[in-house]
C-alpha cells in the first residue's frame, strides 16, 4: 500500500520511523465518528516514541481492532500496530 494522507507532525514522525524500519500500512480509513484518519501498520510498534500533551499511546492487545495505537488529539488521527 502506499503512503497515506499527510498526518500530523507528531504521528507522522513514528509512521516515518516505522516505515524506514520496514514496517508497511495495511490500512488507511477514517474512525468516525471522531477520528478522521486512522492509519494502521502490518507489524508491532519497533520502538517505544516519545509521548507529549498531543499524544497519546496506549496498548488495545484486541485482535478484532489492534495490538497498539498512538493517537493525536484524542483521537482526531490514529496510528495503530497490528499483531505480527
Amino acid at each position: 500500500m502506499s503512503n497515506p494522507p499527510s498526518m500530523a507532525a507528531p504521528l507522522q514522525r513514528i509512521l516515518d520511523a516505522e516505515l524506514a524500519a520496514g514496517n508497511e500500512v495495511t490500512e488507511v480509513s477514517a474512525w468516525p465518528p471522531k477520528c478522521a484518519l486512522l492509519v494502521i501498520l502490518r507489524r508491532p510498534f519497533s520502538q517505544t516514541y516519545a509521548e507529549d500533551n498531543n499524544v497519546e499511546f496506549s496498548e488495545t492487545n484486541d485482535s478484532h481492532y489492534w495490538k497498539a495505537k498512538y493517537q493525536f488529539k484524542g483521537g482526531l488521527q490514529t496510528l495503530a500496530c497490528g499483531f505480527r
